[in-house]
């Protein structure tokens, strides 16, 4: 028996540890469980309630559409033949409808009417057992690494989902642009009572490395994402716009990279000789907000790569609660939550000379650090915190 007064939130990540289903249920309370999605492979060898299988598939694509729509100048949405575009999960088609059979029991044993999964992964099956679907579409997929082409099996749960909550405002206006009219806008924000670098004292940076104390601290802290062998997040390039103040600057501001191991080598081959290089930690390791709230300038990179180019990305409402100045790329994603010279210094895409620029001009004002740096951090408390969000996430479920 369906409980219609209760939602279930889906998703292949870490309930108890991914930082989004623990956002919704905040905002939702006791209105939201969270469940791990399992095929019923994944519960005979992880022991969860799944207790029967049933493996059919009610059709390939009820209707798959055969044209094309066009979605903005060089962005072309086209139905591709069946193996011929992966899916979020980088699998075919023909493959994740195999995979989403395997997810139907699961669902059948999910009691709650409405269901909110996390992409794209697992909406089919939900549908197919009769749940009113939302999809927390986290990342817009595409098989073009600079436009956008989705596959028929997305298209199709996108379209027919109850809603769809876009993580960002490009996102957004993008899907309704190829017909999706059932999105809404649910940034992923920040949760302050979990992640807040400004309660966090510097001190404890500054107790490791403490020659850098009383230097302006330009720097990076996040992931860098390899697809097909390639850098997505473009973060070789606030090392190439480093090297050109390098010297103008005079040993007053370091370069401090928090990030993948791979970057060691690229720091090297530019010659860079002020820097820090710091190991990656938990996103809220307290070392990390300590070194978030120290840095004086972040820098925020960007590429034409589609999940990166339209993303507001964790790592930017992360740097906006951390105080001090924020260099961004404009791109459709960044563009959505800062403003130039309000909450963000921003640079056109690729543009190293600029951006070198920008760290040139933040490492020599202090005044329009800490002012880019407080109207940022305003922005967040009152437009991007759990808080904020909350009220539209209930009215949209009508709670």
């Amino acid at each position: 028996m369906s409980n219609p007064g209760v939602i279930a939130y889906v998703t292949g990540f870490n309930i108890n540890t991914y930082p989004r289903p623990l956002f919704i249920k905040h905002a939702l309370g006791d209105s939201l469980k969270l469940y791990r999605l399992r095929t019923i492979i994944g519960y005979l060898y992880g022991k969860d309630e799944l207790t029967d299988m049933n493996t059919g598939i009610e059709g390939i694509v009820e209707n798959q559409v055969n044209s094309a729509l066009r979605a903005g100048k060089n962005m072309i949405y086209m139905l591709p033949r069946m193996r011929n575009c992966a899916r979020i999960d980088r699998v075919d088609e023909f493959t994740a409808l195999l995979i989403e059979s395997l997810y139907m029991p699961f669902f059948e044993k999910v009691h709650e009417k409405t269901v909110i999964v996390l992409n794209t992964v697992g909406a089919f099956a939900a549908m197919k057992m009769g749940k009113r679907v939302i999809i927390d579409l986290m990342d817009l997929w595409s098989c073009d690494p600079e436009g956008l082409r989705m596959n028929a099996l997305d298209y199709y749960v996108l379209r027919r989902a109850w809603q769809v909550w876009a993580w960002s405002k490009a996102i957004t206006a993008l899907l309704r642009r190829i017909g999706i009219s059932n999105v809404k806008y649910v940034p992923f924000g920040i949760d302050l009572s979990q992640f807040d670098p400004m309660k966090v004292p510097t001190s404890i940076f500054f107790e490791k490395y403490k020659d850098l104390e009383g230097k302006v601290l330009i720097g990076y802290s996040g992931g860098m994402w390899f697809v097909n062998g390639e850098e997505r997040i473009g973060v070789e390039k606030i090392i190439r716009a480093f090297k050109l103040i390098e010297d103008k600057v005079k040993g007053d501001a370091v370069l401090v990279m928090q990030t993948s191991r791979s970057i060691i080598p690229v720091i090297r081959r530019y010659g860079i000789r002020n820097y820090v290089y710091i190991s990656q930690t938990k996103f809220n390791d307290p070392f990390r907000l300590s070194l978030l709230h120290a840095l004086d300038i972040k820098v925020l990179t960007a590429t034409k790569y589609l999940p990166v180019y339209l993303a507001e990305r964790t790592t930017m409402f992360q740097y906006m609660a951390s105080g001090g100045a924020i260099i961004a790329e404009k791109t459709p994603g960044t563009l959505g939550v800062l403003k130039h010279m309000h909450n963000a210094y921003m640079v056109n895409l690729n543009d190293v000379n600029a951006m070198a620029q920008a760290m040139f001009e933040l490492t020599n004002d202090k005044k329009l650090r800490t002012n880019l740096g407080n109207n940022a951090r305003r922005d967040v408390e009152t437009r991007y915190s759990i808080d904020a969000i909350s009220h539209d996430v209930r009215s949209y479920l009508d709670l």
